[in-house]
């Protein structure tokens, strides 16, 4: 009777041992792909900035903001980019010039499911000579 328990306890921690390697490595895995799913989207965000810039120094005036628009191809496939601006105009001597805040926010998934990534950036741009 007592090599009996003895092996069904041995049974069970083999078991237990088994369950938590199991576990560790699920969430190794997933700790993996939400670190390449996080860095896409700070690429994301940063064409998304990219764009803005070139926007507003283009045209030295903000663009329809928010701007929204979905990357197509490479990495950042499928990332949604929402893009912001703000001026303000400022006279320093005989020089008038634009500041322009941008910010731009990449997102994939929806809010509270297991793979939802969102990074955002923020800029300051002017037309200053």
């Amino acid at each position: 009777m007592s090599v009996g328990r003895q092996a069904r306890t041995g049974l069970l921690v083999v078991a237990a041992l088994g369950t938590f390697m199991v576990t560790i490595g699920t969430t190794q895995q997933q700790t993996s792909l939400l670190s390449i799913l996080s860095s896409r989207a700070l690429y994301a965000a940063d064409s998304g900035m990219e764009w803005a810039i070139a926007m507003v120094l283009n045209a030295d005036a903000c663009f329809g903001s928010p701007a929204t628009f979905t990357l197509t191809g490479g990495a950042t496939d499928g990332y949604a980019v929402t893009c912001t601006c703000s001026a303000g105009t400022y006279t320093e001597g005989p020089q008038t010039y634009n500041v322009f805040t941008l910010a731009a926010t990449a997102t994939q998934g929806n809010i509270g499911s297991p793979d939802y990534v969102q990074r955002s950036v923020r800029a300051s741009v002017t037309t200053a000579p």
